[in-house]
């Protein structure tokens, strides 16, 4: 139900219940039936009328503007409008005039106590909407702000991709001219690829391997006999939607640091797997990880990496490098 549909169901509901209890304390059980039903009417439409102008004049109001003095005094004000219509009615159906002034400030103080509950609830309903709005207002904002530093951080990862495999194509064109017009061909459906999978917000693991097994073919004819690597991927999870370009960071920090600085160069093993509504990818390569930075090396991979991870899953997500017996695994562990 939308807000202006539960507003006229409450005010439907609330003056005859207001209308109701104030007959209790009247009296008109000398009064004829027409008069009763005249009276009902005249106390319902009393309240329902005006205090539908109070909402509208309410909302002309912007509620950064309203201070707290304002946020109490409407209630109050709007209560001893409606209060003292009441009352004029009571004072012209009940010839009020013969009674004592304090008699008369008792009804009219009366009337106005019963139609109070109507305006804490509707300033109480109000304050929640304006809350639920800013709270959604700010939701949203942040959400457009983690959508844009997540399109400048991927925007960051191809320049840098490319950067790392024109450095392959160079090392082989002083070594080999064949292969290297044959890499610069591969590279050529390799850049489609991260492209292609850049401008997504995800991306099934069939892509980002597809693109795993290009970059590596790639790196294999600068590195042959150096380079080796296999895939252990889990049955029937192709499908499966992760953060696009997650694998190839890992892959290319693989290369790069672990295979590249080795003379005998080594082994990378990929892996993927699921457990528990979280797909683990898992990059393994033979080398050494040292966590102190180097000034002389950009490296922007796995801190892009990471700051991506971090904003789109927050603490759900996680990026671990550990070195074991000679080897180093970088780890991502991610929701699907």
């Amino acid at each position: 139900m939308n807000k202006t549909k539960f507003y006229w169901l409450i005010q439907i509901i609330c003056w005859p219940i207001i209308t109701l209890f104030s007959i209790q304390q009247t009296e008109l059980a000398d009064f004829s039936q027409s008069t009763k039903v005249i009276y009902i009417l005249l106390y319902f439409f009393s309240g329902l009328i005006p205090s539908h102008f109070y909402k509208v004049i309410i909302g002309r109001f912007h509620p950064d503007d309203i201070t707290h003095l304002q946020y109490a005094l409407f209630p109050i004000v709007g209560g001893l409008s409606i209060g003292s219509i009441y009352t004029i009615i009571d004072y012209r159906l009940f010839n009020y005039p013969n009674h004592t002034f304090f008699a008369f400030m008792v009804i009219f103080l009366k009337n106005t106590w019963n139609v109070w509950p109507w305006f804490m609830f509707f300033h109480l309903y109000r304050f929640l909407n304006i809350y639920q709005d800013r709270k959604q207002r700010e939701s949203q904002t942040e959400n457009e702000l983690r959508i844009s530093k997540l399109e400048s951080l991927k925007k960051q990862l191809n320049p840098h991709f490319l950067f790392n495999a024109l450095n392959s194509i160079k090392a082989l064109t002083l070594i080999d001219n064949v292969q290297a017009r044959e890499s610069i061909i591969q590279l050529s459906d390799l850049l489609r690829l991260s492209l292609n999978l850049g401008e997504q917000q995800k991306a099934t693991l069939s892509e980002e391997l597809r693109l795993a097994e290009n970059y590596l073919s790639l790196e294999k004819l600068r590195f042959d006999t150096r380079l080796e690597y296999d895939f252990q991927i889990q049955e029937d999870i192709g499908n499966i939607l992760i953060m696009p370009m997650t694998l190839n960071t890992l892959l290319e920090n693989a290369v790069k640091h672990g295979i590249g600085q080795l003379k005998s160069g080594g082994h990378i093993n990929i892996s993927a797997k699921t457990e528990r509504g979280y797909i683990i990818l898992t990059v393994e390569n033979s080398g050494v990880f040292d966590p102190k930075p180097k000034s002389d090396e950009g490296g922007i991979g796995l801190e892009n990496l990471k700051k991506r991870l971090e904003l789109q899953y927050g603490d759900n997500a996680s990026l671990k490098i550990i070195n074991t017996q000679g080897k180093v695994s970088a780890i991502i562990r991610m929701p699907y």
